[in-house]
């Protein structure tokens, strides 16, 4: 148990800062003490509307004794230098997803919180919301037998910027900024892949516009979709031998699960398998119909959460830090890494 709040220090000032920082009121074990930033100004900013008694550059605000924990919210090409440069400092690092732009700067990261001894752990918020936490525990129940597929897929229409950072052919694009969420959600389930193929379409500055992924984790089959050029569906079906699971849309923070569980199938003889089928009369075709239908029933799961869900992952972390670990069991720096390699092997 958490024996006081977490002081938190935000670095960065767009979306997901700002994100951050209203879902710490949700939170039971933190509270937003300091925001920095490469401008002090934008930093006071969002110090002033998130009610931050301190604001100031990065470095300053790293250093402040009374910051126990940094969240680094920047674009993705600064993650791995202000991670590195809050574990220089002696603090704990969250750092948003992608953890880093490739796997070489996800170990970095590992190497340097293992040498420091300090916790250090992606914002792969979707991991800890309410409706993906229900269903691990399902899939680790056996609610669906043995997984034999995911599918998982996430897209949003954004208008082409060559000069947004999302747009960044290296640093950013639908691999990095989205496939990073379906490929954890199958890392998470399934352990890392053991192959992995992509088929990309890129903007004309190279950026991935749109992926889609297959990837094979021992016996399980993967198919992981991205896109920033279209909406899609968002959601996600996890296929196992007794059942399926459906993550409703949003796939990140589904507001409620559905469970289909499916009888076993019957063991036929060689011969029956062969046999042509009989014609069956209408009032037994009725019958079958409703025992087909009898095994296809829907269990509805509602899996309620507060805000948008960022604050999960800030308690996860502090009762991490309470118990003196240095890697989440839920989120480990090496899923971070599984997952960076998926997305660089799609790449090719």
């Amino acid at each position: 148990m958490v024996r006081q709040a977490i002081r938190w220090a935000i670095i960065g000032t767009g979306g997901i800062a700002r994100r951050f920082a209203s879902d710490l009121r949700y939170s039971a074990t933190g509270r937003l003490v300091a925001v920095g930033a490469r401008s002090p100004e934008k930093a006071a900013g969002l110090a002033a509307v998130a009610g931050a008694a301190v604001s100031g550059t990065i470095a300053a605000v790293i250093a402040r004794p009374d910051v126990d924990a940094v969240y680094v919210a920047t674009p993705n090409a600064a993650h791995v230098e202000l991670a590195l440069q809050v574990l220089a400092a002696g603090k704990p690092v969250l750092v948003e997803k992608p953890l880093a732009t490739t796997a070489a700067g996800a170990r970095a990261i590992a190497e340097a919180a293992g040498d420091a001894g300090l916790l250090a752990m992606e914002a792969m918020w979707m991991r800890f919301t309410p409706g993906i936490v229900r269903l691990k525990q399902l899939v680790d129940e056996g609610a669906i037998g043995e997984i034999r597929r995911i599918d998982a897929g996430l897209a949003y229409a954004a208008r082409y910027a060559p000069d947004d950072p999302l747009f960044d052919p290296v640093s950013g694009g639908a691999l990095l900024d989205l496939a990073v969420y379906p490929a954890s959600l199958a890392v998470h389930l399934a352990g890392p892949a053991d192959a992995t193929m992509g088929q990309l379409r890129r903007y004309p500055n190279g950026a991935v516009a749109a992926a889609a992924l297959a990837t094979r984790h021992g016996d399980i089959l993967a198919g992981l979709s991205c896109g920033l050029d279209a909406e899609g569906p968002n959601e996600a079906a996890i296929t196992g031998t007794g059942g399926v699971i459906t993550l409703h849309r949003s796939m990140l923070c589904p507001p409620m699960l559905s469970l289909r569980e499916l009888p076993p199938a019957p063991v036929k003889s060689p011969v029956e398998a062969g046999a042509p089928l009989p014609r069956i009369a209408r009032p037994a075709r009725l019958g079958a119909m409703r025992q087909i239908a009898s095994g296809l029933k829907v269990r509805r799961i509602p899996t309620l959460f507060a805000g948008t869900g960022l604050q999960y992952q800030a308690d996860h972390f502090a009762q991490c830090l309470a118990r003196g670990l240095t890697d989440s069991p839920v989120m480990p720096l090496a899923d971070s890494t599984a997952v960076l390699e998926i997305l660089e092997a799609a790449a090719g």
